[in-house]
């Protein structure tokens, strides 16, 4: 009887080289920058808007790899539109972002419209978000940290 070989091709996952964080809340912002920091090599941009990330992103004609998204964006200027309005429309001018809701907002109907729309992963802000985020990330890219 002849044996049969079996071979699995595995992904290769993408190396992460660059990150928006879309935040109006600086501090929040400063947080994952910081947090962010352990991983070598990054490039981090912040937006205290989905808008000026897709301006950004449309006129640098550079996808970023990973975008951190809040869903309520409001702060700054009351006319933003909310994280799933900019999740739909990065995701038509980048398709190639992965986008991770960073967010306060622990929503079963959000959760489910931001998977639908194209989020790998929703992180409700709290005592165990980083530890969420970063398994997202490691299940997603190739990292290195420092």
């Amino acid at each position: 009887m002849d044996s049969i070989k079996l071979s699995f091709n595995v992904p290769k996952l993408k190396k992460l080289n660059t990150v928006c964080i879309i935040e109006d809340s600086p501090l929040e912002s400063n947080m994952l920058i910081d947090y962010l920091g352990k991983y070598s090599n990054l490039v981090v941009k912040t937006f205290l808007n989905g808008e000026d990330c897709i301006k950004d992103v449309i006129v640098s004609k550079i996808s970023p790899d990973l975008i951190l998204l809040d869903y309520f964006l409001d702060s700054v200027l009351a006319s933003s539109k909310d994280g799933l309005e900019i999740l739909t429309k990065l995701k038509e001018i980048s398709p190639n972002s992965q986008i991770i809701m960073l967010t306060s907002v622990d929503n079963e109907r959000i959760v489910e419209l931001a998977r639908k729309k194209g989020a790998i992963g929703y992180v409700a802000k709290g005592a165990s978000s980083f530890e969420k985020l970063d398994s997202i990330i490691r299940n997603n890219f190739s990292i290195e940290t420092l």
